[in-house]
């Protein structure tokens, strides 16, 4: 593995991507593709744990997330998100942002799936480097990142 790169080191690129997928995601090529779900996963984890992921626009590429992660052979991250998804009817993720957040506003406030999300959120940081450099590993062979 790449261990002495960070996806920090390639933050010039990832901002021209960021810009390239603002005006349209379906426009990406699948590395590309791959790159946005994983690393937009890892960025809103690192800034307000899992359910950060389904309170922000990137759940609304929730299924693709999945199959990037399978792509990546990350399935132990796919179940922690699957876990997350069962706080909706027929743990089916909906596909906006307002359906997302308007079940979450009305999930239970008495703490009840505090301690499934500190659990979900500790395996997740315990997987996240290895994710790093699995993703980074990823984009090199795919001709994305040097």
């Amino acid at each position: 593995m790449n261990k002495e790169k960070t996806l920090l080191n390639y933050q010039d690129k990832w901002e021209i991507l960021c810009n390239k997928a603002s005006k349209g995601y379906d426009k990406l090529s699948y590395a590309e593709r791959v790159w946005v779900n994983i690393q937009g996963l890892i960025g809103t984890v690192d800034n307000g744990g899992i359910i950060s992921f389904f309170y922000n626009y990137d759940a609304d590429y929730y299924e693709e997330t999945i199959e990037d992660l399978k792509i990546l052979g990350q399935e132990k991250i796919v179940c922690l998100l699957e876990m997350c998804a069962k706080i909706f009817p027929n743990s089916i993720v909906p596909k906006t942002i307002e359906e997302r957040n308007d079940i979450i506003n009305n999930l239970p406030d008495d703490g009840s799936f505090d301690n499934m999300y500190e659990e979900i959120n500790n395996k997740f940081y315990e997987y996240e480097k290895e994710l790093e450099q699995i993703l980074i590993n990823y984009l090199i062979k795919n001709k994305i990142i040097e």
